[in-house]
């Protein structure tokens, strides 16, 4: 009897495949996508005029003060002038500098100018902070008797403490001992 039994066990599985093998479905008919509609032409734009537009003058850029003054102290527009030792008059090549100078400060009275007193280093602090100040000044009284406004000019007395060039021989204190231009604003 167990052998009956899987027997029909059998029979009613193969009986099962084939009952669900021989089921066909129908077949899904295709049926063809509508064409598309046909492509509607769109109208040209209207053409567009164009004019030419005026040309314009090129952008210039104009420097600041601050450069336009950093590049006249570069270029050295206001000459330095040297003194002998120990002395604080002004010699004919100083003078003649100051006159190239004076003709530069009246045609541009607008600029603010710093003449610096300079010396070498001999003497004591005291004494070449005072010799500084009466070299300024004496270049500022002889730049005033050419026409030059003095209200333009400051003056400031930096002694030894600036030296031109380092050195303790007579070639180094003769471009220490000097009056010197510094262009320190427009206006």
């Amino acid at each position: 009897m167990p052998q009956r039994k899987s027997l029909l066990v059998l029979l009613l599985a193969v009986g099962l495949v084939f009952g669900l093998a021989g089921c066909k479905t129908k077949p899904v008919e295709d049926t063809p996508a509508p064409p598309p509609p046909p492509p509607v032409e769109k109208p040209a734009p209207p053409p567009v005029e164009v004019k030419e537009a005026p040309i314009e003058k090129p952008m210039v850029i104009e420097p600041t003060v601050e450069e336009v003054i950093q590049k006249l102290n570069d270029e050295g527009v206001l000459k330095t002038i040297y003194f002998d030792f120990d002395k604080s008059d002004l010699s004919e090549t100083s003078r003649a500098m100051l006159r190239q100078n004076a003709d530069w400060l009246r045609a541009n009275p607008d600029y603010k100018v710093v003449i610096e007193g300079h010396c070498d280093e001999r003497g004591t602090i005291e004494y070449n902070l005072a010799l500084g100040e009466r070299r300024a000044r004496a270049t500022k009284e002889f730049l005033a008797e050419l026409g030059v406004d003095g209200s333009s000019l400051r003056l400031v007395s930096y002694g030894e403490e600036r030296p031109a060039m380092e050195g303790n021989s007579e070639s180094a204190w003769s471009k220490n001992r000097r009056a010197a231009f510094w262009i320190e604003s427009k206006g």
